[in-house]
């Protein structure tokens, strides 16, 4: 007798497509705003697909953040490395929506600058 469990399978295309509906959606309502990267993680532990769009500039993450109605105090600032960037998430439709903005120039100063674990960029784990 098999007592084994199984999950339904969520490593499928079709389980990212409430994502890309809703990445649809963006296109038809705001098709003016920057060309972002798009990334489209598959749903991970039952969970629905997240929508990740990169920016090149700090004004394309500003146009994207004033036409998702995101608050100026939920963008974050992140370090890593020699580079920094701002982001910001907002859920669409039931959809995780995170953004964020790259080419932030900073001085050596502000890299080499003292900060708490909250300031800095959340780890990558491999």
């Amino acid at each position: 007798m098999n007592t084994e469990t199984t999950e339904p399978i969520t490593n499928t295309i079709g389980a990212q497509r409430h994502a890309l509906q809703v990445l649809a959606d963006l296109t038809e309502q705001h098709p003016t705003l920057p060309a972002p990267y798009i990334v489209i993680h598959r749903p991970y532990r039952g969970g629905p697909a997240d929508l990740h769009l990169q920016l090149d500039t700090p004004s394309d993450f500003e146009q994207w953040r004033t036409a998702l109605r995101v608050p100026a105090d939920d963008v974050t600032l992140r370090f890593g490395g020699v580079s920094s960037w701002i982001s910001a998430e907002t859920t669409i439709d039931g959809v995780l929506v995170a953004f964020s903005g790259h080419g932030i120039a900073l001085t050596a100063q502000q890299i080499t600058a003292p900060r708490t674990i909250d300031e800095t960029a959340p780890a990558v784990i491999a």
